[in-house]
């Protein structure tokens, strides 16, 4: 496919963005991981890797037999452009690493399973983009990925992070899904109806780096030094989503969702999902967490306008500093260690071919 000049366009300005809440494209130290040792697991990974082999989803992502997507899809809102976009490039960013995982790391079952995990989320981007095609957009992955600039981290961070994001994902997906299986006059593509299925990728890959973790618990998991990294970079996630979600407001209110009852849900729910593997939660559900993200949101958003008047970044200052004051506020907050609430049994969900809306009303649009 010939990239259009709309799509080079679109292209660039993502391969551009580096504001805070844009996806990031990354590579590690690999050396560095392949000093790491895993063979006092090895059957624990095996196991994985099979998992990962079984491939549940390999007839999955297929839209030949499914009559849904031979609709007109013009009416949508803006805002759905936004959401596949910032959805391509994380899915794409993650592949992107996993391959260059798969291909420098020695260890042959870690090495297959990354190669396994790029599968999935190569399907995923590219299943995006056929949606995005849909409403006649598009990026050029190649040119992106000769544009981007790509961040340096450590493995101990790179294993964090990316654990954190596949874990979110997972609890973004289902919670998006189950809403929308209550009210399915909001799903007004189809794309929404896979997310059931989607999400249980998400938490696969989410699994195979939290045993990493776990295989690696006296580097990357006790002491002082590491616990205090997990409350930096769970919290950095935890902001980042809901800095991001603040701006994609308008897409939540299209398919009847409330972006920040949204955001809580998934953050308590991938909070107490992940102590399982770092031994502690932030105290996300104390007043004053909640009360200063709601701040660090209404300072974000007065931010912004005051960037779209023209404001330069001296007069940005004070409200970057103010913001970063309230990070600081939040990770100086107590961590628990007591046992997490319990999380919803959500079902694994198959994807029903062919299923049409029964709309008695039209969804709200951005």
């Amino acid at each position: 496919m010939i990239a259009t000049e709309s799509v080079i366009q679109e292209t660039k300005a993502a391969a551009a963005d580096k504001s805070l809440i844009s996806p990031r494209f990354y590579v590690t130290d690999y050396k560095k991981m392949n000093a790491l040792r895993f063979d006092h697991m090895a059957e624990a990974f095996k196991a994985m890797h099979k998992r990962f082999a079984d491939d549940p989803n390999k007839h999955f992502f297929k839209r030949d037999d499914d009559p849904d997507f031979e609709q007109d899809f013009s009416h949508l809102p803006p805002s759905f452009k936004d959401f596949l976009i910032r959805g391509c490039l994380g899915e794409f960013s993650g592949a992107l690493l996993y391959k260059e995982i798969a291909d420098r790391i020695e260890d042959p079952i870690l090495s297959d399973t990354y190669r396994l995990m790029a599968r999935d989320e190569g399907r995923h981007s590219g299943f995006i983009r056929l949606a995005m095609r849909d409403i006649k957009a598009d990026l050029d992955l190649q040119m992106l990925q000769g544009e981007k600039e790509f961040v340096s981290m450590h493995p101990k961070i790179i294993l964090y992070t990316t654990y954190l994001s596949e874990v979110i994902g997972y609890f973004r997906y289902i919670n998006i899904y189950s809403h929308l299986e209550a009210h399915p006059e909001y799903r007004y593509h189809p794309i929404f109806k896979y997310f059931g299925g989607w999400c249980q990728d998400e938490l696969k890959h989410g699994d195979f780096i939290g045993l990493q973790l776990e295989a690696q618990k006296n580097l990357y998991l006790s002491g002082g030094v590491n616990r205090t990294l997990i409350r930096f970079f769970s919290l950095a996630v935890y902001v980042t989503m809901w800095l991001r979600d603040l701006k994609a407001q308008d897409f939540y209110a299209s398919i009847g969702m409330n972006w920040r009852e949204y955001d809580l849900k998934v953050i308590r729910e991938t909070n107490a999902y992940a102590q399982r593997v770092f031994g502690l939660r932030l105290d996300v559900d104390n007043p004053k967490f909640i009360r200063i993200l709601d701040r660090m949101a209404a300072r974000y958003t007065e931010m912004n306008r005051r960037e779209d008047e023209g404001a330069g970044k001296l007069a940005l200052l004070p409200m970057q500093a103010a913001m970063a004051a309230d990070y600081l506020r939040l990770f100086a907050m107590k961590v628990r260690t007591d046992a997490p609430p319990p999380i919803p049994e959500y079902p694994v969900a198959p994807v029903i071919k062919g299923f049409a809306s029964q709309s008695k009303g039209q969804p709200a649009m951005a």
